[in-house]
């Protein structure tokens, strides 16, 4: 039933997800279409990243009618949460990228782009942020977790365990971005795409283990990946080009492979006691 299940929540994620790339992946092959430019290429990027959460709702919809679709969504508001889950998920990504610009600032191993918070703002930073990370967790990336970790995480992690239902939640999780590299000037291109998932990997591991610890509580995952996508815009971690070593990608990738090494001995040890 399991293998049923997440295998059609993928398919149709892809799927979803994948459907709006078309123009742009014909465009890429040299052959343009109506479509085909960096207006649609945005609206394109906008609209997959709602897929996993589409696929997510259209399965539990078919499986168990809208009331089993809207729990889904019910629960993500649930944040009946011990204060610490919460500290650790908003804290774990801003640590990550606060460690990786220290220690380029430090070493001068390489050249980040400035944040890309308005400097002249006429009211504290934390008042643009607010919104910025809310629109992350809706619309920026962070919807996704409705799919990734509210339906698909669970059952993976029944059937592999900790460790490998989260690397390879992880893994399919990096792979679903791919498109992403065939856009002109999308930043992503500046990354090396195994490194990316490499990162997506050691990620995943630290949201299930918050989300684990939390009870499976869908808003650790939710306000964890929206905190990441905002935090970047904060403290950039990768150049915008190609001149440079990109020795901060790979320190901040570095930071959270041990982060997530840390999860596994934690999450190991709890199971040896019990």
């Amino acid at each position: 039933m399991h293998n049923a299940r997440l295998r059609a929540f993928f398919l149709l994620t892809f799927g979803l997800s994948w459907v709006f790339f078309i123009p742009t992946f014909l465009d890429w092959l040299g052959l343009s279409t109506p479509l085909s430019g960096n207006g649609y290429n945005g609206f394109a990027g906008f609209m997959s990243t709602f897929g996993p959460m589409a696929a997510a709702l259209i399965l539990l919809w078919r499986d168990g009618g809208w009331k089993s679709a809207w729990r889904l969504v019910k629960s993500a508001f649930d944040l009946r949460i011990k204060p610490l889950m919460l500290i650790a998920a908003i804290a774990l990504p801003v640590a990550s990228a606060w460690l990786a610009t220290t220690v380029v600032s430090i070493t001068g191993a390489d050249a980040l782009p400035d944040s890309m918070v308005p400097t002249d703002l006429p009211y504290p930073v934390v008042v643009w942020l607010i919104p910025a990370f809310l629109s992350m967790m809706i619309f920026g990336g962070g919807q996704e977790e409705f799919g990734w970790r509210g339906y698909a995480q669970e059952p993976m992690q029944d059937r592999f365990g900790f460790v490998k239902s989260s690397l390879l939640l992880g893994a399919i999780w990096g792979l679903w971005h791919l498109p992403l590299w065939i856009i002109p000037g999308d930043p992503h291109i500046f990354i090396p795409f195994l490194v990316f998932v490499v990162f997506t990997m050691a990620f995943s591991v630290q949201m299930l283990w918050l989300f684990q610890l939390s009870g499976y509580k869908l808003a650790i995952p939710w306000i964890m990946h929206g905190v990441q996508n905002t935090v970047l815009i904060f403290l950039p971690v990768y150049r915008l080009d190609d001149a440079g070593p990109q020795f901060g990608l790979y320190v901040y990738v570095g930071i959270n492979i041990a982060l997530a090494a840390v999860a596994v001995a934690i999450m190991s040890n709890r199971r040896t006691e019990t």
